[in-house]
């Protein structure tokens, strides 16, 4: 029986399944056309399971790697895939089940990996070029923002601009409240969470940043918080439902809730502890990973939080050896 594993395991709606039985069924109508109604009856859609995206580099290589992930239920993540990507990548997100990258010779050029036909395609470049910006999806508005950032001149930037999925086009919007770049972005229910990076100190020189701003997507408008992060500098967040969990460098994890204004710390293991790299950080199937900047030789230190527990496991099955972590999206 063809397609048999329509009906046994399932296949993610992302691969256009019914698509793919149709051109099977049209290449030989004649023959095939029979099992039409077998096959659309049994097929069985499901949703993605996890897939995250990895970009970094590997020691052999010059250019960028986004390597596609899937995680299982049993703690295990393996690669469905690799793409080789550019240079010099400044700014990446994950909207709907397609990346999104910019970068490369040109800083305000970007690309879309289309998750169905894993193509790169063209998009519209940014009106202007910024390295060390904040991408963050917000499906609610099938938009993509991009926050702050720097100018080619070392300028930090305080410009934000929205890319409109549909029409391919690049809108520029109400500015932050303070320039910043290298900031981790977070979108929670419309607003955007923008934690941390480096702002502009009294000198004119930069200093690590402890600032929360918000972005209201519906009324363009920003706003700060009236406290501050617990740490400072580089760090990567990551939404799960109401709250937003934010990493940093050595084994600060915090659980931040904006509607409450409240942090906790929670611990990771003691490993963890002794190498200072920034860590990155993932929300897939109601679970957190968080994983290491660098790799080691052989599986990746990966672990798996759950949120409704805190209970910590360690994920195995991952065999790509990234000399530098850039970005992490799910």
């Amino acid at each position: 029986m063809p397609f048999l594993w329509v009906s046994t395991d399932g296949v993610p709606c992302s691969q256009n399944p019914t698509e793919a039985i149709e051109a099977w069924i049209n290449f030989n109508k004649e023959e095939r056309e029979s099992f039409a109604e077998s096959l659309k009856s049994s097929l069985k859609e499901i949703g993605e399971n996890v897939h995250i995206y990895l970009i970094g580099k590997e020691s052999s290589r010059t250019h960028s790697l986004a390597v596609s992930l899937h995680c299982a239920e049993d703690d295990s993540i393996s690669v469905r895939g690799q793409n080789s990507l550019c240079h010099q990548i400044t700014a990446a997100c994950k909207h709907g089940g397609d990346l999104y990258v910019v970068g490369g010779s040109i800083p305000r050029r970007m690309w879309k990996c289309n998750n169905a036909t894993v193509d790169w395609e063209w998009c519209a470049p940014l009106p202007r070029d910024r390295l060390q910006h904040t991408m963050v999806s917000v499906p609610g508005r099938d938009a993509i923002y991009s926050l702050g950032g720097k100018t080619l001149q070392d300028t930090l930037s305080n410009a934000v601009i929205y890319y409109q999925v549909d029409y391919n086009i690049w809108i520029e919007t109400t500015q932050l409240e303070v320039a910043v770049s290298g900031a981790a972005g977070a979108n929670l229910n419309g607003i955007i969470y923008l934690l941390g990076g480096e702002e502009n100190d009294l000198d004119f020189f930069t200093k690590p940043s402890r600032l929360i701003q918000c972005f209201d997507t519906e009324t363009d408008k920003c706003y700060m918080k009236p406290y501050v992060l617990p740490f400072a500098g580089r760090m990567h967040a990551a939404v799960h439902k109401d709250l937003v969990f934010i990493v940093a460098e050595g084994d600060s994890l915090v659980c931040y809730n904006p509607l409450l204004d409240s942090f906790t710390r929670l611990c990771l293991p003691e490993a963890w502890s002794s190498t200072p790299p920034l860590w990155k950080i993932a929300s897939c199937n109601g679970s957190i990973y968080v994983f290491r900047d660098r790799y080691k030789k052989g599986d990746a230190n990966t672990y798996k939080l759950d949120p409704a527990t805190s209970t910590i496991t360690v994920t195995r099955g991952i065999k790509v050896l990234l000399t530098n972590l850039q970005f992490v999206l799910a």
